[in-house]
């Protein structure tokens, strides 16, 4: 990992920003995340780790916690700096449809890790609206809703659990700067920035810190970060100089091969790029993910109206080999062979007589599966049967 330094000299630091916060008394200064790079929380995890040291929650919820994350930054950062913060994390651990789809290796996974903060966290298995019974009004200090986000589930979320948040609480909504797959995380808000005191961290798909009205006073950098007018430059460059270095840091994994040591390589990522006119966008395509125990059957739904002119398949997977037995579209009027099939980008085929063998050698590796013809009213289903060795 690069070193970032910051001096006096460099920084720009608003009118009642106290320069020492930034040249040393943030514990994220020291903060090495145990998990990284699994997820989009990616740059916000040394704000994370400074959140729980310095205000100290006595209770902390976070409702998605997918592969933990931003839950397990929250986490670390209670046991390292000691702050009798219990935690929460809420999931059915079955996927959504922001999210795609993925199997049992997940929760096995997670709670695997979430061993080393037992004596104060605690898992729940279920729904969110499950999970509110649980907790009393106003008993939660940090609240982060990281769910479904589209505009009717987080308003749905909201209007359930604010009220068990604190007044003065903070709460974290993440994905606030992403505008396009059905998100509506942005819209509302647009709305709780009018209603009280916050911050928006612009990196990477955007964190919102906002706090419960009425306003209190906050510890430390927090009150900087929130305390209005809050042109806090020096901080937010901090952190997206810190997430940047993890960034890099993950770039050197793919280039040296060492990503295959880290916790990202425990599961595979299958996105399906569907298309009528040949043109592929993230807009248009599906995920699943997968674990690496053995061979997997998958079937991955395509919206209504997806074509197959033609399918394009990555795998996001860690230098692995991804071993594929069938490829099947449903509905469809052919099926495609294994010769028909073109592979690019960052893999390579493998010889072998029954099965689709690639050697996966970096971040994108592509399958292009011959055009076929579908109608346009069908429920399109993407079955495979595969392995990742």
């Amino acid at each position: 990992m690069r070193a970032v330094i910051f001096f006096a000299a460099s920084l720009s630091c608003p009118a009642g920003m106290r320069t020492e916060i930034i040249h040393g008394d943030l514990p994220s200064r020291h903060f090495e995340p145990r998990i990284y790079g699994v997820g989009a929380w990616t740059p916000h995890l040394y704000f994370a780790c400074d959140l729980v040291a310095v205000l100290k929650p006595a209770l902390l919820v976070e409702l998605g916690v997918d592969r933990g994350e931003s839950y397990f930054a929250f986490c670390q950062s209670a046991a390292e700096n000691k702050t009798g913060t219990r935690c929460f994390g809420i999931d059915t651990w079955r996927g959504d449809e922001h999210a795609g789809g993925y199997d049992e290796t997940t929760f096995t996974q997670v709670s695997k890790h979430n061993r080393n903060y037992e004596s104060f966290s605690t898992l729940l298995r279920c729904t969110f609206d499950e999970a509110l019974r649980r907790f009393k009004e106003e008993s939660i200090d940090v609240l982060h809703l990281d769910g479904l986000h589209t505009e009717a589930a987080v308003r749905h979320d909201l209007e359930a659990w604010l009220p068990k948040l604190r007044s003065g609480g903070l709460l974290l909504l993440h994905d606030v700067g992403v505008r396009s797959k059905g998100f509506g995380v942005w819209k509302i808000w647009g709305e709780l920035r009018e209603q009280s005191r916050s911050w928006t961290f612009h990196h990477g798909p955007g964190l919102g810190v906002w706090q419960k009205p009425p306003a209190a006073p906050l510890p430390g950098f927090l009150e900087q970060l929130l305390a209005r007018p809050n042109e806090s430059n020096a901080l937010a460059q901090y952190y997206t100089q810190r997430g940047d270095a993890l960034q890099e840091k993950i770039a050197q994994h793919w280039r040296d091969g060492s990503i295959r040591n880290t916790p990202f390589a425990q599961q595979t990522i299958i996105q399906i790029f569907h298309s009528r006119d040949g043109a592929h966008s993230e807009e248009n395509s599906v995920y699943a993910r997968i674990g690496h125990e053995g061979w997997k059957n998958i079937r991955i739904q395509l919206p209504p109206g997806a074509g197959a002119a033609p399918l394009r398949i990555d795998f996001v997977s860690a230098l692995t080999i991804i071993e594929i037995a069938s490829i099947r579209l449903t509905n469809a009027s052919t099926q495609p062979d294994f010769d028909s099939i073109d592979v690019r980008g960052d893999a390579e085929r493998l010889p072998d007589a029954k099965l689709l063998r690639l050697r996966i050698t970096g971040i994108d590796p592509q399958l292009y599966l011959p055009a076929i013809e579908t109608p346009a009213d069908a429920s399109l289903f993407v079955e495979m049967r595969l392995r990742v060795i």
